[in-house]
């Protein structure tokens, strides 16, 4: 069987979380195929059309001229829980806003309509795109169990 023809058999009442013999299957069949870069690629030009990209560049240099020493890594992580639509136990801070120079250990305040603020949730769209290109990626590859389904 090639690498087109592979499918992975789930059983029709599968326990959530996946067990991990059946996730290390599904990714091992997904790399096997074009999957992966489909997905990739629809997830970069989603968010980029959207912006995303370069708001999540303008938000890194905010933070790395906030004054304050960063590591890269530090960034990244901020960035990371910014751009997350819950605040990861945040509270001040929800949807990732926060002033321009405003200092991480403070609270938005009273912040205006009119204040340089930047969000850097990733876009709706990007999302559903995403989520619909991995749904077809997986129906490729997917037979559940007692179906007799083939595509």
């Amino acid at each position: 069987m090639n690498a087109a023809e592979e499918r992975v058999i789930v059983p029709a009442h599968t326990p959530k979380p996946l067990p991990n013999h059946l996730r290390a299957e599904l990714t091992s069949t997904l790399l096997s195929t074009s999957a992966i870069p489909v997905i990739q690629s629809t997830l970069y030009n989603a968010s980029r059309d959207a912006g995303w990209t370069d708001l999540v560049r303008e938000r890194a240099k905010q933070l790395f001229n906030e004054g304050e020493p960063l590591s890269r890594q530090e960034v990244l992580d901020l960035l990371i829980k910014e751009s997350h639509p819950k605040t990861h136990g945040r509270k001040r801070n929800p949807g990732g806003l926060r002033r321009v120079g405003q200092p991480r250990d403070s609270g938005l305040g009273k912040a205006k309509p009119t204040d340089n603020l930047v969000r850097i949730r990733f876009p709706d769209r990007a999302v559903m795109e995403g989520k619909e290109v991995i749904k077809q990626a997986l129906e490729n590859i997917i037979e559940v169990e007692g179906t007799n389904a083939v595509k």
